[in-house]
């Protein structure tokens, strides 16, 4: 019996990342330099970005996808993307920008293709930072990162729980 894939699946890409769980990334991470939320939504990751921070956002006619859409080159791009369109998020994010932070299920970063496109860039995975899986997220059963990719990374990956607010997060399975 050969496996098939549930065609009748639709993507619900309208995820607000939580306050507390966006403060927790940024400040793990702590981006400084010309930064970009690219799909910035209800503004929970902006709200912690530095103040001159970029944004796109398709809703409030924003394509960061989009031709021209940006100018210029980042220092950090970070967002919790919609996960139907991790690669073309990804393929973008690492043309403009020496590090990349996405939000995502971690299998979503090991993918061959994605590994392939991350390479051919010039970047590696320098850390995969485990969260909490908000009660609002779909419910998978993966496990939920903030993955950061940077330009040149040639060395190991760091991985380990980021702290979150224990009295909002729910429980770390």
């Amino acid at each position: 019996m050969k496996f098939q894939p549930n065609r009748n699946y639709k993507s619900n890409d309208e995820v607000d990342t939580p306050d507390w769980l966006a403060r927790a990334i940024i400040d793990y991470f702590r981006p400084s330099g010309r930064t970009l939320e690219p799909c910035c939504g209800g503004g929970s990751f902006l709200r912690h970005l530095p103040s001159d921070a970029e944004w796109c956002e398709i809703k409030q006619g924003r394509d960061f996808l989009a031709e021209n859409s940006v100018a210029g080159h980042f220092d950090w791009v970070i967002t919790n993307p919609p996960w139907s369109q991790i690669r073309p998020f990804l393929s973008k994010a690492l043309r403009i920008s020496d590090n990349v932070v996405f939000l995502m299920t971690v299998h979503h970063a090991w993918t061959k293709a994605r590994l392939r496109d991350v390479a051919d860039a010039g970047f590696g995975i320098r850390c995969i930072g485990l969260v909490p899986t908000p009660k609002e997220f779909p419910q998978s059963g993966f496990q939920l990162g903030a993955v950061h990719y940077a330009r040149g990374w040639r060395g190991g990956i760091q991985c380990g729980w980021i702290a979150c607010p224990v009295e909002q997060a729910p429980e770390q399975a």
